[in-house]
């Protein structure tokens, strides 16, 4: 199977279907970073579409200096808070959208089915307990939910989160200690069990 290296070689070379392999390669991963992100299924799939487009556009400016699909988090990071932003501005004006109203029918999300070889008993109470991690998740800043997705999630350090999002990555570490202490007081008042383990930072 084609590397993502040379996926894009392929397609800069003029085989567009190759950007096909990309997709389905990266797509589960992108929506769900998104969705933990801002929180709605149906944005997220919107954010990650766009992503998808504007990484084809700009496929030339790819410099392979970070793995593709590290590249195109960054894109859908980004378009995920222009989009936070245009509707937060969108709130203060008092408009309700007609995506709002769209988002306000839609079902709630629920994290994908990883098959395990779990006890049932086992697989429900790992399911509760994402779901409630999940849950609590939701209810954090937006700026929040990103640092916890990207560093505790993706499993990304500091240096590439901060080139990812143009933070500092003194800034990012502050902002996951207040990140953390709020999810947890958040799934304490929600009478959750404790959710994922969570990366163990140094002090």
């Amino acid at each position: 199977m084609s590397t993502d290296a040379q996926c894009v070689a392929q397609v800069l070379a003029g085989d567009t279907e190759a950007f096909k392999l990309l997709v389905e390669r990266h797509q589960a991963r992108l929506i769900g970073v998104l969705m933990r992100i801002v929180s709605d299924p149906v944005v997220a799939e919107e954010v990650a579409h766009d992503a998808f487009v504007k990484a084809f556009t700009r496929l030339k400016g790819f410099r392979g200096e970070a793995a593709f699909g590290t590249w195109l988090i960054q894109i859908g990071v980004n378009l995920a808070r222009d989009r936070q932003r245009h509707e937060s501005r969108v709130r203060q004006l008092g408009i309700v959208s007609l995506d709002a109203l769209r988002r306000g029918q839609s079902e709630q999300w629920e994290p994908a089915d990883n098959r395990s070889t779990a006890k049932p008993d086992e697989e429900l109470d790992g399911r509760c307990k994402w779901q409630r991690f999940e849950q609590a998740l939701a209810t954090l800043p937006p700026d929040f939910r990103e640092v916890i997705t990207l560093r505790h999630l993706e499993d990304l350090g500091y240096e590439e989160i901060a080139r990812l999002t143009g933070d500092s990555a003194g800034t990012l570490k502050v902002r996951n200690h207040r990140a953390r202490k709020l999810l947890r007081d958040r799934m304490e008042a929600m009478g959750a069990p404790p959710g994922p383990a969570l990366k163990q930072e140094e002090s």
